[in-house]
């Protein structure tokens, strides 16, 4: 039997309640442990954080990593936060103790759950990992070329110095930390861009037209530059520039008037009196009927005038102010609609009826025709 398969020790965590703050260690897990998994309880305001003997960390010194792949221990370390939710696992075995310890920002309760598996036989699982484990060579190597200092005139690139790892006849970047920092190469240094800076014509965009309907004109800026060795551009004048200017405007010509709706004037409504219809000429303007049906005018739409619903009514004449002689007759006059009575002020008042006139009774002063013996009669004394 696989003395690595023999026993498994299996370590859960209870669920903690402290009241500090800062980093709070929950367990060393020793070296030599297999199938490392710790995860939290539920999500917490706080961070998991590991440590090896050679101070490579995980969130540790106050300082929160971004989620992925470490290695501590001689071991890669997965390291996985989802929101609040936090996890870490490795496949081992470590060579040197991990510490496991908690961040906390206040008082507050938290529970961890922890697992690794230890072998039985710790002395022969060494050896045998030690005969089965590849041995790996670091060397500095110069991994790529930077980009130049300036853009023309002649700059300067130097390589990257990077600290590799050899595998199986590949080679892969790792940490600096594997490489002897007494013996990092100095970087190589060499000459680009080496071609004179030069004056060139750059232009802009061009602008509106300016017309919204039919030909006009559209314009843009043309500008002769200089390029600094940094890379910025530089006006200067345009007689610097060689070869002809690039045009600054240019002729264009907007058709979107074509494809518009002509509409007339609104007719009178069909009706003078109450709901009617009224009418309007709504034509193409373009010639060869590109219009948008979708997008045409109304030629008809309802419509209420009462203008000449109104009329001036008028009652019978009074009786003459006047028992004889000259006198005044009066009537009611009033403006109203022809159907439902409603007063209104509608009625033209040229066409407004009379509302008084004279009249004119018997004369006041009338003739009394006496016997003629009442006049010649004397009265006795």
């Amino acid at each position: 039997m696989n003395i690595y398969k023999s026993f498994l020790n299996r370590f859960v965590s209870p669920l903690v309640s402290v009241f500090l703050s800062g980093y709070i260690e929950a367990v060393v897990i020793p070296a030599g442990a297999w199938r490392i998994k710790v995860m939290e309880d539920k999500p917490l305001q706080s961070f998991l954080a590991l440590k090896d003997s050679s101070k490579r960390s995980i969130n540790s010194d106050w300082k929160i990593e971004l989620p992925g792949d470490f290695e501590l221990a001689g071991t890669m370390v997965r390291y996985v936060r989802r929101g609040l939710w936090e996890r870490i696992s490795a496949k081992g075995p470590t060579k040197s103790p991990l510490h496991l310890m908690v961040l906390l920002f206040h008082d507050q309760s938290y529970g961890i759950h922890y697992e690794y598996t230890i072998p039985l036989n710790t002395s022969q699982d060494r050896i045998s990992e030690k005969q089965r484990e590849p041995e790996y060579l670091y060397i500095w190597a110069h991994s790529s070329w930077q980009n130049c200092t300036v853009q023309c005139g002649g700059g300067e690139r130097s390589t990257v110095v990077s600290c590799m790892r050899i595998i199986n006849n590949s080679m892969e970047v790792v940490s600096d930390n594997y490489c002897h920092s007494e013996t990092r190469p100095q970087a190589k240094v060499q000459r680009c861009n080496t071609l004179p800076c030069q004056y060139r014509w750059v232009t802009g965009e061009w602008g509106p037209c300016s017309a919204s309907c039919g030909k006009g004109l559209q314009q843009r800026e043309v500008s002769c530059v200089y390029p600094s060795v940094n890379g910025s551009l530089r006006h200067t004048k345009d007689l610097y520039c060689h070869g002809g200017k690039p045009a600054v405007q240019q002729g264009c010509e907007d058709d979107t008037c074509l494809t518009t709706w002509e509409a007339s004037v609104w007719s009178e409504c069909s009706s003078d009196c109450s709901q009617g219809v009224r009418r309007r000429t709504v034509l193409c303007k373009n010639p060869d009927g590109g219009c948008d049906p979708f997008s045409k005018p109304t030629q008809e739409e309802p419509c209420e005038d009462d203008s000449k619903c109104y009329e001036w009514k008028f009652g019978d004449w009074s009786k003459c102010s006047s028992t004889c002689g000259k006198g005044l007759q009066s009537r009611v006059v009033q403006c109203m609609h022809k159907d439902t009575g409603r007063h209104g002020d509608n009625c033209p008042l040229m066409l407004r009826p009379p509302i008084y006139r004279s009249c004119y009774r018997q004369s006041c002063f009338v003739k009394v025709h006496m016997p003629e013996e009442i006049l010649t009669h004397e009265v006795a004394p």
